[in-house]
């Protein structure tokens, strides 16, 4: 029995690491969306205007 809770726990460990490494470079982007062509993208959290890929207009952050 203390194996098999050892087996759950030490799945849960690596799969909660493993998505979080995975989503790590998802959480440090911001959303997008360009006034001049309507698309919505996303860009480095850190950049305070970044240029949409379509158009080429500089965009702020949104704000909810």
């Amino acid at each position: 029995m203390a194996f098999g809770i050892t087996l759950v726990l030490s799945l849960w460990i690596y799969y909660d690491q493993r998505d979080q490494r995975a989503y790590t470079h998802e959480r440090a982007q911001s959303l997008r969306h360009c006034l001049k062509c309507g698309r919505l993208y996303s860009a480095p959290r850190s950049e305070v205007n970044a240029p949409c890929p379509n158009c080429g207009f500089e965009n702020s952050k949104l704000k909810f």
